[in-house]
This record gives structure tokens, C-alpha cells and sequence, in this order.
């Protein structure tokens, strides 16, 4: 039991030592780690098509569809290899359409309570411009809003580390002091004749 103990903090104490390192990478190389894994997405996508043209030349039975979708594949693999920014920047041009359009919305709406009576009309506006003015910051800086997410992952890789590492300590410390207790109340006794 103790043994197995000792592995699951081993464990956990390098888990946590893991996450900080790879925090700091997010923070520190930010821009780099971004392009790394677009790449790597870009050569999965040319591996998936090459294994795709392969099939379709040596199994007959295959269809025309294959060799297409594997040519599609590679091209669009290469192409994203060349231009690893457009994966990172698709993602929060969608999230940003998506904002921008609830923050349109929400400005009617704030309007519309502002046409029935309703006093405090300017606090839904607020919320909506500021819907639209995120939106708009998505569209317009995706790479850097990217990088910015990168960051904030790294920060809360780090913070996860660092709250492992402070939990293992003080697991080791409560279960050292409930030893120690558990021996010293573990003694021999004697009864003595009075």
C-alpha cells in the first residue's frame, strides 16, 4: 500500500512538473506552438491523402471518389503547410461572426426596451456593443486572439501544476502526521498491581 502510495505522488508530482513546463512554452513560444500543431494537422491531412491515392491505385475496387478525396486531401494539406495561419485564424473568425451577430441582436433588443418603457434600456446596448466590438476583435486579429487563448492555456496550465504540486504536499504532510500519531498511540502497555 505504501509503495503504491509512493508511485501515485511520484506520478502526480510529475504530471504537475509537465503542465507548468508546457504552460511556459504556451506563454513564452506562443505563436510557434500554434503554427507547430497547424502543421502537424497539415501533414495529417497529406499522410490521409497519400493513403488515399495509394488505396485507389492498387485496390481496383475502390471508386473514382477515393482518388479524389485523396488528391483533395494532399492539396489542401499542402496548401495549410505553406499557410499554417489560416487553420489558426478560421476558428476565431467563426466565434467572432457569432459574436458580432449576437451583439446586432442584442442591440435591437436593447432598443425594442427602449420603445416599450423599459428605463434601464442602456444596459442591454452596453452589453451588446461590447458583443460586437469582441466579434469584430476576432475577425479582424484572429491569429492574435489565438495566440492570446494560447497564453491564457498556458496560465492555466501552470496554475494546474502548481495547485498539484502544493495538494501532493500537503496530502504527504496530513498522512505523515496521521502516522506519526498512529504510532505513538501504538505502544505496549502493562497493567501494574496496586
Amino acid at each position: 500500500m505504501k509503495e503504491t502510495l509512493k508511485r501515485i505522488k511520484a506520478d502526480v508530482i510529475l504530471s504537475a512538473l509537465l503542465c507548468v513546463v508546457l504552460g511556459v512554452v504556451l506563454i513564452i513560444w506562443s505563436d510557434e506552438t500554434i503554427s507547430a500543431i497547424c502543421m502537424l494537422l497539415a501533414f495529417g491531412l497529406i499522410v490521409m491523402g497519400v493513403v488515399n491515392l495509394v488505396g485507389y491505385f492498387t485496390n481496383h475496387r475502390l471508386t473514382s471518389f477515393n482518388g479524389m478525396l485523396g488528391l483533395i486531401l494532399v492539396l489542401v494539406g499542402i496548401w495549410l503547410f505553406a499557410r499554417p495561419e489560416y487553420i489558426a485564424m478560421i476558428i476565431p473568425i467563426v466565434i467572432g461572426v457569432m459574436l458580432a451577430v449576437h451583439g446586432i441582436s442584442d442591440i435591437k433588443m436593447a432598443f425594442e426596451t427602449k420603445a416599450n418603457g423599459y428605463e434601464k434600456w442602456w444596459s442591454p446596448m452596453i452589453l451588446g456593443i461590447i458583443s460586437l466590438a469582441l466579434g469584430i476583435i476576432c475577425i479582424v486579429n484572429a491569429f492574435g486572439v489565438v495566440s492570446l487563448a494560447m497564453k491564457f492555456i498556458g496560465v492555466a496550465l501552470i496554475y494546474d501544476g502548481i495547485s498539484d504540486l502544493w495538494i501532493v504536499s500537503r496530502t504527504a504532510k496530513a498522512a505523515k502526521a496521521m502516522k506519526q500519531e498512529a504510532d505513538a498511540l501504538d505502544v505496549d502497555y502493562k497493567e501494574v498491581d496496586d
